[in-house]
């Protein structure tokens, strides 16, 4: 086990860096990925938010990094304009003084005054890939230079299908460069990918399960649809967290519940796909700010939001997939953090506890809105359940007998006398 990053062979001053970032330990994907991206290799790793994914790739990246070279040396593509925000954020911290220029260049920002920053040289860009595009093909920059590429979130990419403009921007990077792709499944769509576009590949596999597990307790409250909004409010009472996020399926349902604890004087704001960029930074300001308490959020908006300080998470609609309920009970709990995830469900639902239960091999907690814990009944298997009915010894009252049966039985009966 490595117990600082000093023993990752990462130097003094970087070292110093991540101290001041109060990060002193290595967390298993970095302990794996930075050596291997110390040797030249490329890297394929799953490891989703939260895992320390993104010191593992700007670790190396700030070690290669000249800021005496005017032109982009480093590109990083992620599938969202809060997660480029994010990583530039890291990145910037993890440079220190130094004169290298970091640009987030995604959608929803002045055009104008991105192209002003390219033509200043920079030096690491951190994007979305139609962005990014937009800006190659007007001629405001290029990345002929780029040594080192990382594409973040790749399995929502291919979701998002963002990948064919993502292939055309990793074409115009320097044959020779690093890459590193990191994605919280490996699926067969993101395997494809990592052999067409890396080579001598170390193959990094942070099971996602385990890190959830470790650090997050997990309960389970059985509700209806008409009190789920009643119950989320006793929740907030109940804990009074730091910050919570409550996830919804669909952006109808985020607004509706978010409204409605307004209503009830809740410190509360919503994420959704139809709010404008503007409001979506004041938001994602205001929550990383703590000046919000609560951030009622649909899945595809907070995907990737890597945000410290959340405490808890609440599953106001319970996940159909298992990977959704991984990645959204993993805005808490974060980098060694404890954390509370609490998933609401109805009697129709349980269906889908079981299928996360089954396939993340865990047991949550079941408890009542006053946190009471409540024994769960086990459900055995039908055919058990009618042997162990039928091994019983009768008790009480005598058995009914069916008379159409008994003429069959008597006869069977005196046969078995005679013989």
């Amino acid at each position: 086990m490595v117990n600082s990053f000093a023993e990752l062979k990462v130097c003094a001053e970087t070292v110093e860096l991540l101290k001041q970032m109060g990060i002193k330990k290595p967390m298993p994907v970095q302990e794996q990925a930075i050596p291997a991206l110390f040797a030249g290799r490329d890297v394929i790793a799953r490891a989703q938010t939260g895992t320390g994914k993104t010191l593992a790739f700007l670790v190396p990246m700030v070690e290669r990094l000249d800021a005496a070279k005017p032109f982009v040396q480093a590109l990083v593509i992620t599938p969202t304009r809060e997660l480029a925000q994010q990583i530039a954020v890291e990145l910037k911290k993890l440079l220190g003084g130094s004169e290298v220029k970091v640009l987030a260049v995604t959608g929803g920002r002045d055009f104008e005054a991105q192209k002003h920053k390219l033509d200043g040289k920079s030096h690491v860009l951190i994007g979305t890939p139609g962005r990014l595009l937009d800006h190659i093909r007007k001629g405001n920059t290029n990345l002929g230079g780029v040594k080192y590429l990382v594409l973040d979130e790749v399995d929502e990419m291919l979701k998002q299908g963002f990948i064919d403009e993502a292939s055309e921007l990793i074409a115009m990077t320097d044959p020779e460069r690093q890459t590193m792709l990191c994605s919280a499944t490996l699926s067969e769509e993101v395997q494809k990918l990592g052999k067409r576009i890396t080579r001598n590949c170390a193959l990094i596999d942070i099971d996602p399960n385990k890190a959830t597990v470790e650090n997050i307790k997990q309960i389970c409250i059985k509700t209806t649809d008409e009190y789920r909004n009643k119950a989320v409010a006793s929740l907030i009472d109940r804990y009074n967290p730091y910050l919570m996020i409550v996830f919804c399926f669909s952006k109808e349902r985020t607004k509706e519940l978010g409204e409605w604890l307004g209503t009830q004087g809740y410190n509360v704001d919503v994420l959704h796909g139809e709010m404008s960029q503007a409001k979506r930074k004041t938001v994602m300001k205001a929550f990383r700010e703590a000046k919000l308490q609560v951030l009622v959020a649909s899945d595809l908006a907070a995907r990737g939001l890597d945000i410290e300080g959340v405490t808890h998470v609440v599953n106001y609609d319970i996940p159909h997939d298992v990977d959704w309920y991984v990645h959204r009970i993993g805005r808490t709990g974060r980098a060694g953090n404890e954390g509370i995830a609490v998933t609401l469900y109805t009697a129709e639902e349980v269906k889908w506890l079981k299928n996360i239960e089954n396939k993340l091999d865990v047991k949550m907690e079941r408890q009542n809105l006053d946190g009471k814990t409540i024994a769960r009944r086990e459900h055995a298997p039908v055919q058990k359940k009618r042997k162990a009915e039928a091994a019983k010894p009768k008790r009480g009252k005598k058995a009914v007998v069916d008379k159409r049966k008994a003429p069959k039985t008597g006869s069977n009966r005196r046969q078995n006398k005679n013989k």
